[in-house]
């Protein structure tokens, strides 16, 4: 009986301090929420009225919003040396754009290293050809994280094929004498690349990208290098990009 009796007050006691607690917890956000002074009607100045002549938060100067329709030039580094290349672009949508583009670059073995001979010339022991290349493709990109990212920031993922247009020059005569003595071919590109456009303003845009081209040459090749035939014309290149809005 004394057990019972003392588990029956424990539960009172238990049940009075949850109401205690209650009743504290909603005194207190009743008291929190005082009423606040009503809010007064605006009454301006009917002699001075001051307006700012421009925008208190101004848009960097030329920045744009939308991404688009552009042509401009590439600057071109690679196992190569230095070439150039010239693209248009068109928008399909938002973050969507075709382009056609034309890479200017040298073609040769990765091992052509020049000499100074006795007669005070410079050249390439074994070399037979001079070799340059010009990659015309029309490809599609695709900016990535359009609307998680600023406007000046445009990362992209792009891709495309084409022709691609081989010339050799035979390396015994003089530069430009070589090219009246040409061969042409004429093979297959594909290519990706990843990159990403920044500095986008309404008069221009800059970006960089690295490409990868395949462009197999088949057959036995073409020489450079006497007995070292290129049999792909492709690699990577890696790319400055200047464009101009239109």
């Amino acid at each position: 009986m004394i057990i019972r009796f003392k588990r029956a007050i424990e539960k009172k006691m238990f049940r009075l301090i949850i109401i205690l607690i209650f009743g504290l917890i909603s005194f207190s956000n009743g008291f929190a929420q005082t009423k606040g002074e009503p809010v007064k009607p605006f009454n301006p100045d009917t002699v001075f009225i001051f307006e700012s002549p421009r925008p208190l938060i101004k848009v960097g100067d030329g920045e744009v919003s939308n991404f688009g329709d552009m042509w401009g030039f590439n600057l071109l580094f690679s196992d190569n040396g230095v070439g150039a290349g010239f693209f248009v672009q068109w928008a399909l949508d938002k973050s969507t754009q075709i382009f056609t583009n034309l890479y200017i670059s040298g073609a040769r073995n990765t091992d052509e290293i020049e000499y100074l001979y006795p007669d005070g010339s410079y050249r390439v022991p074994g070399k037979i050809n001079r070799l340059f290349m010009f990659p015309l493709s029309l490809g599609i990109r695709k900016i990535l994280f359009e609307d998680e990212l600023s406007d000046n920031f445009k990362p992209f993922i792009s891709a495309g094929l084409g022709p691609s247009f081989i010339m050799s020059t035979p390396y015994e005569r003089e530069f430009f004498n070589s090219f009246g003595y040409a061969n042409f071919y004429t093979r297959f590109n594909f290519f990706v690349d990843l990159g990403a456009f920044f500095g986008i303003t309404s008069k221009s845009r800059s970006g960089v990208n690295i490409r990868y081209y395949y462009i197999p040459f088949g057959g036995d090749g073409l020489e450079s290098i006497e007995g070292k035939p290129i049999h792909n014309f492709g690699g990577i290149f890696l790319s400055l990009i200047f464009g101009i809005p239109f």
